[in-house]
């Protein structure tokens, strides 16, 4: 990978992790911002993707995968309401470790590619899919990932405010 890749890993990560990591007052643009991030991941490697062979499922594979970590990750968030009625969402060590795992899993096999370039290619065609698609799985993944997560956490967000009001109605009847 290029210099520029790394940067571009490190500073995503670190990105989403510190906007996401602790506990956070629950707003629009912080969830925009892992959504503006994948935004411009997705404009840039999600073009003239093959879907040729076995490529389709590959992509539905990683797509699924992704869903499942986004699905980890809304079970290590919690969420809360003060007194004051402002939510917060709160994520601890664990989710910044099921995200790392997953980044670093991205640059293990981008890195195995890269310095066995030989052995992916047979592999490749082994099994009817283009290495060309590597970068656009991730980019389906993490896309799932974030968008089940978003959606997750604004259920659980939901879930709570409606908690909360069905609760200041007990207490005025």
């Amino acid at each position: 990978m290029t210099t520029s890749i790394w940067i571009s890993i490190i500073a995503t990560f670190a990105v989403i992790v510190l906007s996401t990591f602790g506990r956070k007052s629950f707003n629009g643009f912080r969830l925009l911002i892992p959504v503006g991030i994948l935004g411009y991941f997705g404009a840039t490697y999600l073009k003239d993707v093959p879907t040729g062979g076995n490529n389709g499922w590959l992509l539905a594979a990683s797509t699924l995968f992704g869903a499942l970590i986004g699905a980890v990750l809304i079970g290590l968030a919690s969420v809360e309401r003060d007194d004051k009625g402002k939510t917060y969402v709160t994520t601890g060590i664990a989710s910044v470790a099921v995200m790392a795992i997953v980044f670093i899993l991205r640059i293990l096999l981008v890195e195995w590619v890269t310095h066995h370039l030989e052995k992916a290619y047979l592999y490749s065609v082994e099994h009817h899919f283009d290495l060309n698609l590597i970068a656009p799985a991730f980019v389906l993944m993490a896309i799932a990932m974030v968008v089940v997560r978003i959606c997750g956490v604004v259920v659980k967000v939901k879930r709570v405010k409606i908690g909360a009001e069905l609760q200041d109605q007990r207490v005025l009847s």
